[in-house]
C-alpha cells in the first residue's frame, strides 16, 4: 500500500512538471500579443500590417487542418511550416493527454497533494534553471533543429526566404525566455498552493486534537 502511494505521487510529480512547461508552452504559442510585442521590439525589415497578417494567417494555420495558401511563403517554407505544425499540433495533444491524466491523479491523491505539488514546483524550476546554463544560441542552431526535425528545409536564407526574416533567432531567443519565466511564475504557484495545504492539513489536526 505504501508502494503504490509512493508510485502514485511519483507519476503526479512527473504529470504535474510535465503540464506546467505543456501549458505555458500552448498560452504561449497561440498568444497574438506576445507575437506583436516582438514586432515592436525586433528589427523586422517586412512592413509591420504584411507582418501581422501572416503571423496570424500562420498561427490560424496552426490551429486548423487548412493548408497555408499564402504566397508569402515558397515551397520550401510551406514544406518546413507543415513540419512545425505537426509538431506543434503533437504537443498540444501530449498537452490534453497530460491534463485528463493529471485530473485522474489529482482524483486518486486528493488527500495528499501537499508534497507532489511542492516537489513538482521545486523540480521545475531546477529543470529551468539548468537550461538558463545552457549556451541557447550554440543548442539552437546545432542541437535544437536536428532533434525536432528529419530533414534540412530549416536551413533558410534570408536573402530570400520571407520566414527567417519574420522569426529571427533572437525570436526564439524570447520565446524560449517567455515559456521559462511564465513555467517559474507557474511553479512558484504551484509550490504556494503546497504549502497552504500543508498549514491547512496542521490546522485541522489542531482542531481535531482539541
Amino acid at each position: 500500500m505504501l508502494i503504490t502511494m509512493k508510485v502514485k505521487g511519483v507519476v503526479l510529480i512527473i504529470t504535474l512538471i510535465l503540464f506546467i512547461f505543456l501549458l505555458n508552452f500552448k498560452l504561449l504559442v497561440y498568444n497574438t500579443n506576445f507575437y506583436s510585442k516582438e514586432l515592436d521590439r525586433l528589427n523586422i525589415t517586412i512592413p509591420r500590417e504584411l507582418a501581422e497578417t501572416n503571423i496570424n494567417n500562420l498561427i490560424s494555420y496552426f490551429k486548423s487542418e487548412k493548408e497555408l495558401t499564402t504566397n508569402f511563403f515558397n515551397e520550401k517554407e510551406k514544406l518546413h511550416l507543415r513540419d512545425v505544425k505537426g509538431l506543434i499540433n503533437k504537443t498540444i495533444v501530449l498537452f490534453y493527454i497530460t491534463l485528463a491524466l493529471l485530473i485522474i491523479l489529482i482524483a486518486l491523491n486528493y488527500k495528499n497533494l501537499k508534497k507532489p505539488f511542492i516537489f513538482s514546483g521545486i523540480i521545475a524550476i531546477l529543470i529551468i534553471f539548468i537550461f538558463c546554463l545552457i549556451n541557447f544560441e550554440s543548442f539552437f542552431n546545432n542541437m535544437f533543429h536536428k532533434l525536432l526535425f528529419n530533414n534540412d528545409l530549416y536551413l533558410l536564407d534570408p536573402s530570400r526566404d520571407n520566414l527567417i526574416n519574420l522569426f529571427p533567432y533572437e525570436f526564439f531567443q524570447d520565446f524560449a525566455y517567455r515559456l521559462f519565466l511564465n513555467s517559474f511564475i507557474s511553479s512558484l504557484i504551484l509550490i504556494t498552493i503546497g504549502f497552504i495545504l500543508k498549514k491547512y492539513k496542521k490546522l485541522n489536526k489542531s482542531r481535531k486534537a482539541n
